[in-house]
């Protein structure tokens, strides 16, 4: 299998196991899975990514950087229990505070996979499945904020096309970074600071004006209401959102009359600035980056830990916003 990809160039793979995985249904549904929320009125919120290429892509960083091939295919799987419009799941089926930490998806991952064709694909291959789902058995493919991970680089290179489009962050160059990433045995860094001023203000900015803005938190809750209201009536399952993508959901709401007018809102007109006993109050995980780098003398440091203004930046920044509106 010849794997190519905008930003980690051609890379050949052997193995059948990871074509198997990207050929079956599981997989492929996440072509139709965007990375970002659903909003048809404001193309700005919706960085035009699928998380089927991310996950290409996080495999793809992965075995550039010569990670063992358990860590590999944990890489590959690990977006394949994401329902239909990702993270509206926190909203639809999580506890009061499940969009503080996004983690629907991760509670629900070994459980999806096991019961899913990829368990039968993975242990057929000779790999131990309890091992794949593991994390703890992985430095590059997930760690916890503020550090490097191959899921955080990756769909933060893949959004930055997005912004050069909105007239955002033009100086960044999303190969020019891939090329600064290095994996040492306690996990990714960057190669000098410049790189990781860089890519922490690419990270940090399409958080900010993106994934945790007002405006995409506002229309996630309009979506979260109407999808609400059509498992209320019969019109969608929840076990659907696993089944299905973005537009096959969407599809099947249009058929059946939904009214998609609140996606056509504007997030102002909605907003509360004082204090109202009747307002509903909106919360959303905020995800920044302290990236590690190696220094001049070798030594690795943090951002925070050679630039004063990004260390006051980065202790200020709340681990998830709040934002209040009107009840309807």
């Amino acid at each position: 299998m010849i794997c190519c990809d905008r930003i980690y160039g051609v890379l050949n793979v052997e193995e059948p196991v990871f074509a198997e995985i990207i050929a079956a249904p599981t997989f492929q549904r996440l072509q139709g899975i965007n990375m970002g929320p659903w909003v048809p009125c404001r193309p700005f919120y919706s960085i035009p990514v699928s998380r089927y290429h991310h996950s290409i892509g996080v495999f793809m960083l992965l075995r550039r950087h010569g990670a063992p091939l358990a860590e590999q295919i944990a890489g590959l799987i690990h977006d394949v229990s994401h329902t239909a419009f990702s993270h509206l799941s926190d909203r639809l089926f999580g506890g009061e505070t499940s969009s503080r930490t996004q983690e629907y998806q991760d509670d629900i991952h070994d459980k999806f996979v096991k019961n899913s064709e990829l368990a039968e694909i993975i242990t057929r291959a000779g790999f131990c499945l309890d091992e794949i789902l593991d994390d703890s058995n992985f430095i590059l493919k997930e760690r916890d904020l503020p550090d490097l991970c191959a899921d955080r680089l990756d769909y933060c290179l893949r959004a930055i096309p997005h912004m050069h489009h909105h007239g955002k962050l033009l100086d960044c160059d999303e190969v020019a970074l891939s090329r600064a990433i290095v994996a040492t045995p306690d996990g990714f860094v960057l190669r000098d600071a410049k790189s990781a001023k860089m890519f922490a203000r690419a990270f940090n900015q399409t958080d900010e004006e993106i994934y945790s803005s007002y405006g995409a938190t506002f229309y996630e809750e309009m979506l979260a209401r109407i999808c609400r209201n059509a498992i209320e009536q019969g019109i969608l399952t929840c076990e659907e959102f696993l089944e299905l993508n973005d537009m096959q959901v969407i599809r099947k709401m249009h058929l059946a009359g939904v009214d998609f007018s609140p996606m056509y809102d504007s997030p102002e007109a909605w907003r509360i600035t004082k204090d109202d006993e009747d307002a509903v109050i909106l919360s959303q995980k905020m995800r920044r980056v302290n990236p590690p780098f190696i220094d001049s003398d070798g030594t690795v440091r943090r951002l925070s830990e050679i630039d004063d203004d990004f260390a006051k930046y980065f202790s200020a920044c709340p681990k998830f916003a709040e934002y209040k509106i009107k009840k309807a």
